[in-house]
């Protein structure tokens, strides 16, 4: 009955199709084939442009391949590939829920990237975010403008771009323009892309010990992904011949066998590898291996749910943005296979382990994305700068769809409610501390609405050299008011690939390049961070994290958020090390009298109109001088903006115990008019206690711990 069902509905869908699919009232027969004009005259299928290979990766026994499978048993090549495009119009009952045709739109920047990547525009193929010095993509036009080039751009950039070319993220781009505006230059120049790729990239037999940068399987991965998609876009499109529809399948196929052989030992490139073989099996029943592609692709998804986090939930790579999109590559699968009835694949603990990789991301994004909007009762989203993370991938509208899938996973959970909802719904998270330790992230926050104060700190376990996405970065922090981030992270800039490039990279990720603690400038040398106190107090919520930075000298960093609506930091470096230590602060970008640097008063101020502003003050009990720099932060690859930095230094003999400072951080609407002080109250430093006063515009506040 399912089945009868959808091809009922498959009918339905090509008569809209078919009406849709005009762009006049013309009803003459077309001349060219194309399916904008008129009605379809079918045009039979060359042999010679019929893939007889696909044939033997189908298992014509599957239901519905009966007539598929009598002209193949009759060697007639071109019927059998008419047959093939009959069953998936009309006899595939499989259920992709990836794809909502029904509601499909094509933005105005997805447009863009259809038209680019045309011949007439010279092969602009969109790679991530990588644009030529126009702000266009890369033109791939080969040099008598006759074809495609895909080795330009191959020396002096990122790997990253010659990397992502080769998963032709604007395909889908084009397919959604064709089934938007039935325009068939947008299927062909597709088709003529793809045709071309396959021919000059040739796979090795094995990744292993190859360094074919098209046939790297994370690359593979995501062109399989992208293919589940794209035939449902072009499904009943009459270009899409039945010659090209063989092509096609075989190479699905192909790919997706080359990626099982093919399974990186670890890391989030398992986890993509793992969802497109699970895909690939659950959405083209009908291939031969299509049982072992989903038993295999789905067992390794169910492995590496456990085996690639940690106990809090955060993923063993570090770093939010493959977090992020890891949970995406767990959570897809099982939504396809509950849709076709095959929920056996993913059991309890499964969805289990996604709830708390999914707090991960609720926890630490921000209530507003880096534009402030000042729309009644409009929260936006947006995460962190840590490391790789790069946070214009994440932008309010992918945030809150997430959230809004995740509410689907877990109907139960009441802040995920709220969240997805924009506050309308459910309850809302609670504020104060939230600590994931193995993963060594923290957020302090008074509240989740866009008026919110909110810092997030990291901590990490792992350094660079053991987690590649990770930073020199410990006890580094961000802060958030009112939709601002006064301090963002400095990003990474570059994934490397060259000797410049990779200089860039390591640039980014020195220790002095984040609003953390240093000794003479250089990185630390070790990232073992513990978190030892997180207590939310009568009057401040207290969270205490440790790292031993140097070898005789242990970075410990107390962050008192005072009332929730301000935070002293107070930063102590001990041990017998001597040198100058320096405290880095990076200030957001700015202008001159927007961003104000204080070196005489050891801080620096904002004067933003809007009011929303912050005061920086430091103190000690001890000499220190503070020197202004020069900072950078990138949120893009490949893209930097310029801000102010500056670094507060104090001289350490061995004989010192600590080097100690206090740091005020005021949320203020007028700097000018605020005031700020502070000293310690205690006798000098102690392993497991301190003592301070701050006075904030005559009010004093006691802040102590002890251990």
């Amino acid at each position: 009955m399912k089945i009868e069902l959808l091809r009922i509905g498959a009918l339905v869908s090509a008569a809209g199709l078919m009406m849709t699919g005009c762009l006049s009232d013309d009803t003459a027969s077309s001349s060219d084939n194309s399916s904008s004009n008129g009605f379809y005259e079918e045009k039979y299928p060359d042999d010679n442009e019929v893939s007889h290979g696909v044939f033997s990766v189908l298992n014509l026994d599957y239901p519905g391949m009966e007539s598929v499978r009598e002209a193949v048993e009759q060697e007639r090549w071109e019927d059998a590939a008419l047959a093939l495009r009959d069953y998936y119009r009309y006899e595939s009952g499989v259920v992709n829920p990836l794809v909502n045709l029904l509601n499909t739109t094509l933005s105005a920047a997805e447009q863009t990237t259809a038209d680019e990547a045309l011949a007439e525009n010279g092969y602009r193929f969109k790679v991530s975010t990588f644009t030529d010095t126009d702000g266009r993509p890369y033109s791939y036009m080969n040099a008598d403008g006759t074809g495609i080039d895909w080795t330009l751009h191959s020396t002096g950039v990122d790997q990253e771009l010659r990397g992502q070319l080769h998963r032709h993220q604007w395909f889908v781009a084009q397919a959604k323009a064709w089934y938007v505006t039935r325009d068939d230059k947008y299927l062909d120049a597709w088709m003529a892309a793809f045709d071309d790729w396959w021919e000059t990239h040739p796979a090795p037999e094995t990744y292993q010990g190859s360094n074919d940068v098209a046939w790297v399987p994370l690359s593979v991965a995501a062109r399989v992904q992208d293919m589940c998609s794209l035939i449902e876009y072009y499904r009943w499109a009459d270009a899409f011949t039945p010659a090209r529809l063989t092509r096609f399948i075989e190479r699905m196929a192909f790919q997706v066998e080359f990626i099982k052989n093919n399974y990186w030992d670890d890391s989030n490139h398992l986890i993509s590898q793992a969802q497109a073989v699970t895909l690939a099996g659950l959405l083209f029943p009908e291939m031969q291996a299509a049982t072992d592609w989903v038993v295999n692709g789905s067992t390794v998804l169910n492995e590496e749910i456990t085996d690639q986090y940690y106990d809090d939930g955060w993923l063993k790579d570090n770093d939010l943005h493959y977090h992020i999109g890891s949970i995406e590559s767990f959570r897809l699968p099982m939504v396809v296979a509950n849709a076709n009835n095959q929920t056996s694949c993913f059991p309890a603990e499964y969805l289990s382990a996604m709830r708390k990789m999914v707090e991960v991301e609720k926890y630490l994004i921000y209530p507003n994305y880096a534009v402030y909007n000042n729309a009644a009762g409009d929260y936006n989203y947006s995460t962190p700068n840590f490391g790789d993370t790069r946070p214009t991938s994440w932008t309010r509208n992918i945030l809150l769809r997430h959230m809004r899938n995740y509410r689907d996973l877990f109907p139960d959970d009441e802040e995920l409610k709220w969240l997805a909802s924009q506050g309308s719904e459910g309850r809302a998270p609670a504020a104060g501390i939230k600590c994931f330790e193995d993963g060594g992230h923290y957020a302090i926050r008074s509240g989740w609405t866009r008026d919110a104060v909110m810092m997030t700190l990291v901590n990490c376990r792992v350094t660079p050299t053991e987690k590649w996405h990770r930073q020199w970065d410990n006890n580094n922090f961000e802060l958030y008011v009112k939709g601002r981030q006064f301090f963002p992270d400095s990003g990474v800039f570059s994934y490397g690939g060259t000797s410049a490039t990779n200089a860039s990279r390591n640039t980014y990720a020195r220790t002095d390049n984040h609003s953390t603690l240093t000794l003479d400038k250089l990185n630390v040398s070790s990232c073992r961070g513990v978190c030892l106190a997180a207590e939310e107090r009568s009057g401040y919520d207290l969270l205490i994290l440790e790292n031993p930075s140097y070898e005789n000298l242990t970075h410990r960093r107390s962050v008192f958020f005072v009332e929730r609506s301000f935070f002293v930091i107070l930063d102590e470096a001990y041990g017998s090390a001597e040198g100058t230590v320096n405290l880095n602060f990076h200030l957001l970008p700015g202008e001159d009298a927007q961003v104000v640097l204080d070196a005489a008063e050891n801080g620096a101020h904002t004067a933003f109109a809007d009011g929303n502003n912050l005061l920086a003050r430091t103190f000690s009990d001890r000499g220190m001088t503070t020197a202004t720099r020069s900072g950078s932060m990138s949120v893009v690859l490949d893209s930097a903006v310029d801000r102010k930095a500056y670094r507060i230094d104090q001289p350490k003999g061995a004989d010192d115990a600590a080097a100690r400072f206090i740091t005020v951080l005021l949320p203020v609407s007028d700097a000018a008019a605020a005031s700020v002080d502070a000293a310690f109250t205690d006798d000098g430093f102690s392993a497991d206690r301190a003592k301070i006063a701050v006075t904030v515009d005559g009010r004093t506040y006691n802040l102590s711990y002890m251990l």
